[in-house]
């Protein structure tokens, strides 16, 4: 079969190839699915260059990549709710290929006619409803949301807004055409034209408010200023790290105003869905195929097409997600 493959650590421009590999042969408990769509994600980035735990990094050589996609089963793995030809969403890597071996625990049935690019952003989209949650922002407080233009923040904007929480956009610079207004943020912050500090900019669009909350995809000065603007109970989810610099969190401010700093790692990135997900999953499922609800999709690729779709991924990724197709 034709896999993007990787056999050094690197960004994937610089490692990924398309090659033929065998075909998977699905071990006990493990289905073997048909790939129909894969979107390319950050934490793709973050695997081929050896950046995840230990347990979820690259064996190579050889190691074929991608971590979430769309597909039809071939093979069930003995899992009784499944049947072959049903579509299916998974986080299980090696899916950048036309077929993978998958522990079945780890698919989740989609409706047959679920529109495919939508289903291939499951995954961001568990992720922002997770950090909205964590985040513990109420009706009418202030949350502040960086990276603006990726998926996960603009769903995350869109859930908040849905949700009678005030979001504060912040991105690098604004892009023509672009209004995060639209998708439900009351106000918007660009980096590249801020001339005062981060933290007083913050406090003037919020009216002095301040923020209740954070969901942080950035690091570095930008964090440390967002926590400065943090008040009394706020929690900051950090959820991403395009800045690599440290970021700075005042002790005292921290303890005497009972805040909480956390992290986020997908949820189902070292365990499967439980049983006891089906509810939460069906939830998302239906916001994320709800018209309203913008996914910016900026590009459709086949695999020998990978290269394209990769820097766009890397170089543009503000202009919506890049998705690599398979026939269906």
């Amino acid at each position: 079969m034709k896999a993007l493959v990787q056999d050094r650590l690197g960004p994937p421009l610089d490692v990924v190839e398309l090659r033929e590999v065998p075909a998977p042969r699905p071990g006990p408990g493990e289905a073997l699915v048909r790939i129909v769509a894969a979107g390319i994600h950050p934490g793709d980035f973050f695997f081929t260059q050896g950046q995840y735990p230990e347990a979820k990094r690259p064996v190579l050589p050889g190691q074929v990549v991608g971590n979430h996609g769309v597909g039809r089963v071939v093979e069930t793995g003995g899992r009784a709710d499944l049947a072959p030809g049903m579509l299916v969403a998974f986080s299980a890597g090696r899916v950048w290929a036309e077929f993978a071996a998958i522990d079945a625990r780890s698919l989740i049935p989609l409706p047959d006619d679920y529109p495919v690019e939508r289903a291939a952003q499951l995954m961001p989209a568990i992720t922002a409803r997770d950090v909205l949650t964590a985040s513990e922002v109420g009706p009418g407080q202030w949350l502040a949301v960086t990276a603006g233009h990726s998926l996960v923040s603009g769903l995350v904007i869109q859930m908040a807004r849905r949700r009678g929480v005030r979001v504060l956009a912040i991105v690098r610079r604004r892009i023509e055409g672009r209004d995060l207004t639209a998708l439900g943020a009351e106000a918007v912050i660009a980096l590249a034209d801020l001339e005062i500090p981060l933290a007083e900019a913050v406090r003037a669009a919020t009216g002095g408010q301040g923020l209740s909350g954070v969901v942080d995809a950035v690091g570095g000065e930008v964090l440390t200023q967002l926590l400065e603007a943090l008040g009394f109970k706020g929690r900051a989810v950090v959820v991403g790290a395009y800045d690599l610099r440290p970021f700075q969190a005042g002790a005292l401010k921290v303890l005497m105003d009972l805040q909480e700093i956390r992290s986020y790692v997908y949820r189902y990135f070292f365990d499967p869905p439980a049983p006891g997900d089906a509810d939460y999953l069906a939830s998302v499922l239906a916001e994320l195929a709800d018209p309203e609800i913008e996914v910016r999709i900026a590009g459709r690729w086949t695999l020998e097409d990978h290269r394209q779709a990769l820097e766009g991924a890397t170089f543009r990724p503000e202009g919506g997600k890049h998705v690599l197709v398979f026939e269906d």
